[in-house]
């Protein structure tokens, strides 16, 4: 009876353990800036474009901070000057076909963009132009720009929303042409650096966002916590059995 009463115990702990951090939050701030040209051939008119500055889990980014700034996929959630919203990050190396579903964009029609296309390769070509941002674009507002529409416009046509390539610049519709190549799009676990900061809980909430702030990952730290539950639960049990033992010696 003790020992079912201990199990009942460590099983209560685990759902706990599991029921308070299965989702670990990130707070997200836009202080209004960009570092991308304007861009208004888009169905929303004048948008900003680029590098967003502000904050990754209380970490500034923008100009003259440790990281750039933040990029935009999103194109038609919006995000206001001053505002602070929770997002879950993950990290994009760390992205495949089991868990690309808790991306924004993850669960869309990605065959739209390209015949035969899953999320995972979707966000690979995602991937490439956010990090082309980070690689070759600080300081330049016409490339950043050039990412930016090309971002948007591959994730418009994944959700069913797409508008004419011909609203990008020249330059964008170049992007658009390369990844869609699969074979110019290096495979998710290359890249360490880049982090997504997504709210696939809140699908029409503020943007789905990448940038180069590490942050803990909801599944890992999750991971990590049951783990330190097992082995809690395990102790336990050792020291029924010890105590168990002992009596009968």
């Amino acid at each position: 009876m003790k020992r079912i009463l201990l199990m009942a115990v460590g099983l209560a702990f685990l759902f706990s353990v599991s029921s308070a951090f299965a989702q670990v939050v990130t707070p997200m701030y836009f202080n209004g800036g960009y570092q991308g040209n304007n861009w208004y051939n888009g169905p929303e008119g004048g948008v900003g474009t680029g590098f967003y500055d502000g904050s990754i889990n209380n970490v500034n980014v923008g100009p003259g901070q440790a990281t750039a700034g933040m990029i935009c996929d999103d194109y038609y959630d919006n995000i206001t000057a001053g505002e602070h919203w929770t997002a879950t990050g993950y990290q994009a190396s760390s992205l495949n076909a089991s868990n690309i579903g808790n991306m924004l964009f993850g669960t869309a029609n990605w065959g739209a963009v390209v015949g035969g296309w899953t999320g995972v390769q979707g966000y690979q070509a995602l991937a490439y132009l956010a990090n082309d941002m980070f690689t070759n674009a600080i300081g330049n507002s016409s490339m950043q720009s050039s990412i930016s529409q090309a971002l948007w416009y591959l994730t418009s046509l994944a959700i069913g929303r797409g508008f004419s390539i011909n609203c990008l610049d020249a330059q964008a519709q170049s992007l658009v042409a390369y990844v869609e190549n699969l074979a110019n799009d290096p495979a998710l676990s290359t890249y360490a650096n880049l982090f997504i900061y997504t709210q696939p809980f809140n699908p029409n909430g503020p943007q789905e966002m990448w940038g180069e702030v590490a942050v803990p990952e909801g599944g890992a730290a999750l991971m990590y916590l049951l783990l330190a539950g097992i082995t809690c639960f395990g102790a336990m049990f050792y020291s029924r059995r010890q105590r168990g033992i002992g009596d009968l010696a």
